[in-house]
């Protein structure tokens, strides 16, 4: 018999991940914490005037996300999105329109994060121009893109 696998929110540290100036957000990940490997969580904390993730979309992940506190913007594709407590969003695997959220409010926006993980996805960041292709035990980027292989590193690291 296994022990259970319990974590409290509050014994985790937020990780601040700041990959550019637009872009500032802190995150707990009790999902990597526990060693999920199948699913994740996330809670997102989203400083106001900022966004939460580089504009992108995933061709094999299907997540979804819980709007626990604040308002903002759901970048929806080509559309702004109004956001506030209580909103629910999915977004399935292979959805063509890529998503990020932007805090326009005047607090910190906080929401859940949660989907299925795959060894095989490949996921776009349109303004970019850049894909990054994740295969089971290493991730291929663009090299021609600067940093990326530190943001994506940061990224990862961020929920261990």
């Amino acid at each position: 018999m296994s022990d259970a696998k319990i974590v409290n929110l509050a014994d985790l540290p937020w990780t601040r991940l700041d990959t550019s100036p637009a872009i500032a957000v802190e995150t707990l990940d009790p999902a990597r914490r526990l060693g999920s490997v199948l699913a994740g969580l996330r809670l997102y904390r989203l400083a106001p005037g900022k966004q939460s993730t580089r504009l992108h979309r995933h061709h094999h992940q299907e997540e979804m996300f819980l709007v626990l506190k604040g308002e903002g913007t759901l970048r929806h594709g080509e559309r702004s999105v109004p956001v506030k407590t209580g909103d629910f969003i999915l977004y399935l695997a292979g959805d063509p329109d890529p998503h990020t959220f932007v805090n326009t409010g005047e607090a910190p926006m906080e929401y859940l994060a949660t989907g299925n993980r795959v060894g095989h996805e490949v996921c776009e960041y349109p303004e970019e121009g850049t894909v990054y292709v994740e295969s089971i035990d290493r991730t291929l980027l663009n090299e021609d893109v600067p940093g990326a292989a530190e943001r994506m590193k940061k990224w990862y690291d961020a929920g261990r």
